[in-house]
């Protein structure tokens, strides 16, 4: 089934029928996952009036979503509502296991279910339509490819639900794919609001996230290889910002490995000039890999990506870095 036909068949089942919807973020649902699943929900309402959709956040959200969903509100819930469903769409989830319990009531389910994503595409069993485009560096791109693709013009607060989520995935469009700088473009002709965007993105800094990128820089042990400057930490918590804030302090490749609750998550970032160099996707190469190997689940994009896994922080951070170094070469501690 083409991604185009796939999108203007979109939800799938005739709309008289549609009494109740799920639309279901990954677990500790970020801006793009929430605001596209918003933009979904309205989409939903205008295609299907008087049909009542749920939106899921299974193990709620991040401080910033928190603070956009005051902006964007709609009804949420974490945990299984007990409702019965007609249709469930799973917004830029990636990984199953990022739907927590809610994969189980999805493998059970008897109403129909729609994956709306941009991540490269695994195990997509558990759905019965798939709309993916892995060429797009947010799901918002995705959702507004099924606002045209259905003739509906997303109202004002959708559009600048989209251009935020789209702002968010893409690092304010310093990665944007050009389909994603089109989608800004045109959201901002149906009046969304680029400064507001800006600011509404921003957030106060949290004590405990700017405690971990202190100790992460502090514990950081780095490696050579080639060309390429490989940093490594571990921190108890806020991996991925503590990955991301080593990037910006100049490293290619970042690598933060961190046990809580009894499981370790490892967060990778790299740059996208060593993407364009390598050719190493972090998200199908090492996150993938490393799931499949250590027995967690993972995924992402190709300079963004994680796993997680039963084993501990400094065996998950000793395999990543050995599988780094058969991707890009012999890694070298450096003093």
């Amino acid at each position: 089934m083409s991604f185009e036909k796939d999108l203007k068949e979109f939800p799938f089942i005739e709309t008289r029928k549609l009494g109740r919807v799920a639309v279901i973020c990954h677990r500790n649902a970020d801006a793009d996952t929430y605001l596209s699943a918003y933009a979904v929900s309205k989409l939903l309402r205008s295609l299907a009036p008087g049909c009542k959709v749920d939106v899921i956040t299974p193990g709620g959200m991040t401080v910033l979503t928190k603070k956009l969903s005051s902006k964007f509100p709609q009804e949420t819930s974490e945990g299984d509502t007990g409702e019965k469903y007609d249709l469930f769409v799973a917004v830029d989830v990636g990984d199953i296991e990022l739907l927590n319990e809610w994969k189980g009531r999805l493998e059970k389910a008897e109403g129909f279910r729609v994956l709306v994503d941009h991540h490269p595409m695994r195990d997509v069993k558990i759905y019965d339509r798939a709309i993916v485009d892995e060429s797009a560096t947010s799901a918002a791109e995705v959702v507004y490819a099924l606002y045209r693709a259905k003739g509906m013009v997303p109202d004002a607060q959708a559009s600048q639900a989209l251009l935020e989520a789209l702002l968010f995935d893409s690092s304010h469009l310093a990665i944007a794919s050009p389909g994603g700088v089109r989608a800004a473009a045109a959201l901002l002709d149906l009046g969304a609001d680029l400064p507001a965007a800006r600011k509404e993105l921003r957030s106060e800094p949290d004590y405990g996230e700017v405690l971990a990128k202190l100790k992460g820089a502090q514990r950081t042990v780095i490696y050579k290889a080639g060309d390429w400057l490989v940093a490594s930490t571990l921190v108890g918590s806020f991996q991925a910002h503590v990955a991301r804030s080593l990037i910006y302090l100049g490293a290619d490749v970042a690598v933060v490995s961190g046990e809580s609750d009894g499981e370790t998550r490892v967060s990778l970032r790299a740059t996208q000039r060593f993407l364009e160099t390598t050719g190493v996707k972090l998200g199908t190469q090492v996150a993938e890999e490393m799931a499949r190997k250590l027995g967690g689940h993972g995924g992402g994009h190709s300079t963004a990506a994680s796993f997680s896994t039963g084993v501990g922080e400094e065996e998950a951070m000793e395999a990543t870095l050995v599988r780094l170094g058969e991707l890009v070469g012999a890694l070298k501690k450096l003093d």
